[in-house]
């Protein structure tokens, strides 16, 4: 469904897991944990890559 892949070549997906919230949103899962942290803030999204550490910033709009 979702394809990350970082500089260094570390690629993992997020995948619909066929669950939805009361407002009919799917739920989506990290198919490999240990290669991508996901930070949540108030103002942004970190996406930081497990391998090499550099991270990404994904800023509320």
């Amino acid at each position: 469904m979702l394809n990350y892949e970082c500089e260094c070549g570390n690629t993992t997906k997020l995948f619909a897991t066929g669950d939805r919230d009361e407002q009919g949103r799917e739920y989506v899962e990290i198919e490999d944990d240990d290669r991508l942290a996901i930070v949540i803030g108030e103002r942004s999204v970190l996406f930081r890559c497990s391998f090499c550490g550099y991270t990404y910033r994904l800023d509320q709009i």
